[in-house]
């Protein structure tokens, strides 16, 4: 949770930056979200390297360089003067959020956790949702009444503080100490769940030649990065289209984030209690849904009203979406060489993790405003939801091979 919380301040802080380097630098919306564009570049070609560092080194190791490189690259954003700075600190930045990030997480958690992954995944990634209850509204308060200077070295400081201390907590898999998934004993793990129902576990770990050889794997890499492409797109334009496109104040703005976090709270715990009983392709496709439907919400918005009905609906869909297709891909592959398979699956997304935040902002440069970039990010959105709900877990090679034989 602490990791996700520092997730947070670098991931949904980025947003609250753009209109004040905006103010000092005259910078175009489109430069202005150039960065994320190539730090997904970079995050896109390291994701199959942190995968297997993860899945090497364990993610102690890798949460305490990334905590180091994080904090810096939040200082060296603070002393920003120049357009080059501003670049090169945003990608010490991602090298720093990859390197202690989601992919790092999720396969740590989905190694202790098997009948209860996505319930653990959800509580995992509550530290990301509070950021934004809490270090966004504060980042946007240092901002208005000091400087946004002051905020981002403020931030790096405190990655540092506490992200060593947390990084010793961290261990790889039960197994190294004598222990189970989900804390079962060595004759105690039944397969079933608290109510006595049938939860399917993976018996077979895909190597990733294997995983990319099946359906799901497609399905899931594309589905996930075209459902990405209105995600990205808001998450790096919300303040700007909510200040300069709605007319809020920075403060109110931050409000309507806050509200997108808090609603994200228990749909999160939710998605978690219902993904470990429900399939998760369902739930995962039917939070894509609620999130497509919030960008409509959000390009049409003129009010503070809208733009809290935006909050909400973004809020459940993204909620309930992390932690469930975290889980479904640990269930889908299994768990030796999940990172790297989650590397490879993050990689696909290249093309459009690249694109999202600079068409975004193209777009609002020609038009003078976002609400076209949300309306179609919000029907292209849908054709990831569709993909989604399509996906089915792979048959293993044994499986298949058991069937071949069968039929002889």
């Amino acid at each position: 949770m602490i990791t996700q919380f520092f997730q947070g301040i670098a991931n949904q802080g980025f947003s609250t930056y753009l209109g004040p380097l905006q103010e000092q630098f005259g910078w175009s919306r489109a430069v202005l979200a150039g960065p994320r564009s190539v730090t997904q570049v970079e995050n896109s070609v390291l994701g199959p390297v942190e995968g297997y560092l993860v899945d090497k080194f364990g993610p102690r190791r890798m949460v305490a360089a990334g905590t180091f490189v994080m904090g810096l690259g939040l200082i060296l954003f603070g002393l920003t003067q120049s357009l080059w700075l501003y670049y090169v600190s945003n990608i010490i930045i991602a090298l720093g959020t990859g390197f202690q990030g989601i992919l790092v997480m999720s396969v740590a958690v989905n190694n202790w956790f098997r009948r209860k992954r996505s319930i653990a995944q959800s509580v995992m990634l509550l530290g990301f949702t509070m950021a934004g209850v809490v270090a966004v509204p504060l980042l946007v308060l240092v901002q208005t009444n000091i400087n946004w200077q002051t905020s981002a070295i403020g931030s790096g400081l405190l990655i540092w503080a506490f992200g060593f201390p947390c990084s010793l907590l961290l261990r790889t898999s039960p197994e190294a100490y004598g222990l189970l998934p989900d804390g079962d004993t060595s004759g105690g793990a039944t397969g079933h769940n608290s109510v006595g129902e049938r939860q399917s576990t993976v018996e077979y770990d895909f190597t990733l030649r294997e995983a990319i050889r099946t359906r799901a794997f497609w399905l899931l890499a594309i589905g996930s990065a075209v459902s990405n492409l209105g995600m990205g797109a808001a998450q790096v334009h919300l303040f700007l289209h909510l200040e300069q496109g709605v007319g809020l104040a920075r403060p109110t703005a931050a409000l309507v984030w806050m509200v997108a976090s808090l609603a994200n709270i228990p749909s999160r715990l939710a998605g978690g209690f219902l993904g470990d009983r429900l399939p998760k392709n369902l739930m995962v496709g039917l939070s894509m849904v609620f999130m497509a439907v919030s960008l409509f919400v959000l390009g049409m918005a003129t009010s503070l009203q809208m733009a809290f009905v935006y909050a909400v609906l973004y809020g459940i869909g993204w909620g309930m979406r992390t932690p469930v297709i975290n889980a479904m891909q640990g269930e889908y592959f299994g768990r030796k060489s999940q990172g790297v398979i989650r590397g490879w699956l993050q990689t696909v997304s290249l093309p459009f993790t690249i694109a999202a935040p600079v068409i975004a902002g193209y777009i609002a440069d020609l038009q003078g405003n976002y609400k076209w970039t949300f309306i179609i990010m919000s029907f292209v959105s849908l054709v990831g939801a569709a993909l989604i709900f399509i996906t089915t877990a792979p048959k293993s090679p044994l499986d298949k091979q058991a069937a071949l034989n069968a039929e002889r």
